[in-house]
């Protein structure tokens, strides 16, 4: 089984790019060969006009929302669906931990520990805190509230 699968992403190379933007420039070029320098001149202002009011409508739309959008939302979030109530556990009087399972637990801690000692050991162990990196921080974790408890 590979940890890493091959990410099956669809890659275009920039060398496509390149040849698209050619016979885009090439075709613009041949479209407005034959106009003068002020319609050339009024096409790029058009442009600019066009462009940047999409683009100033599109900011001020994000900052100013209208009271109707802010009601279809509220009324579209309805609180009683999202929260789920569950009884209440009584853990005080329950070990999460039985002793022996404890003891296995501090042991392979231990185990874990006696691994960076050699070697060998140190490349197992790193390893291990490679690929479940959060396996440590959890015996640590079940260790303290077995203690505190």
């Amino acid at each position: 089984m590979r940890l890493f699968r091959k990410n099956k992403e669809i890659r275009i190379s920039p060398k496509y790019y390149l040849l698209l933007q050619d016979k885009w420039a090439k075709k613009m070029s041949v479209l407005t060969s034959d106009l003068s320098k002020q319609s050339l001149v009024f096409y790029l202002i058009l442009f600019i006009l066009i462009s940047t009011s999409i683009s100033l409508y599109n900011v001020y739309s994000g900052f100013c929302t209208k009271e109707d959008k802010k009601r279809d939302v509220e009324i579209s979030i309805n609180s009683k669906h999202l929260i789920v109530t569950k009884p209440s556990l009584n853990m005080k009087n329950k070990n999460v931990l039985s002793k022996q399972e404890f003891e296995n637990i501090t042991s392979f801690k231990f185990y874990l520990d006696s691994l960076k000692q050699s070697k060998e050991g140190k490349k197992i162990y790193d390893s291990i805190t490679n690929y479940r990196p959060g396996l440590l921080d959890s015996l640590v974790f079940i260790e303290n509230y077995y203690k505190m408890n």
